[in-house]
């Protein structure tokens, strides 16, 4: 199974996050981005990769652990990014502004506990959303152009769970299907 770690978020943060999407849309060229279908819309945590059964119950037991007495908080939408610069923009992305420093926590606690159970798997989170995958370059201005719409949406959402998920690629895009989840307190 290839898996990863990632929460999802309550319905209207979902909604707010396709109109960021949208709005960076009607700025890309047509084609510069491959879009993230709004209910693919998650923070991954960690990409664990191909695991077998005993892994995958290795990762549901470090996903408990890291997390045993957390408790949920809410996110707020922050301004759009790209990963690795905006030179070569191969990721359009939204951060994440409220509740950063809790996400960040999490993060470091989940990663604890994967480790714990004998996982391995690159940690190097930052707390974002996944808007698209840039396919053709972006116009130079691009950034400049979108920079005002996301926080002025005043948008958030309780995260109140961590999910394991199966990843199914398919000529489509991917599936997601949740293997496991650990509700926050």
């Amino acid at each position: 199974m290839r898996l990863f770690v990632a929460s999802s978020f309550e319905p209207s943060f979902v909604a707010s996050l396709k109109a960021a999407a949208d709005y960076a849309r009607s700025a890309a060229p047509k084609g510069a981005v491959k879009w993230v279908e709004p209910e693919n819309f998650h923070l991954t945590y960690a990409f664990l990769g191909d695991l077998g059964p005993a892994a995958a119950e290795a990762a549901k037991k470090g996903i408990a652990d890291g997390l045993a007495e957390l408790k949920a908080f809410t996110l707020g939408m922050g301004g759009f990014g790209v990963f690795p610069s905006a030179r070569r923009a191969r990721v359009l992305w939204i951060g994440i502004g409220e509740g950063a420093a809790p996400l960040r926590e999490l993060a470091g606690r989940l990663a604890e506990g994967l480790t714990g159970a004998g996982l391995t798997f690159e940690n190097r989170f930052e707390p974002h959303v996944t808007l698209g995958r840039v396919q053709d370059s972006l116009p130079e201005n691009f950034m400049r152009r979108v920079a005002d719409f996301a926080p002025a949406r005043k948008a958030s959402s309780l995260l109140a769970s961590v999910e394991l998920m199966e990843s199914v690629l398919t000529p489509d895009g991917p599936v997601y299907k949740q293997v496991y989840s650990k509700r926050l307190l």
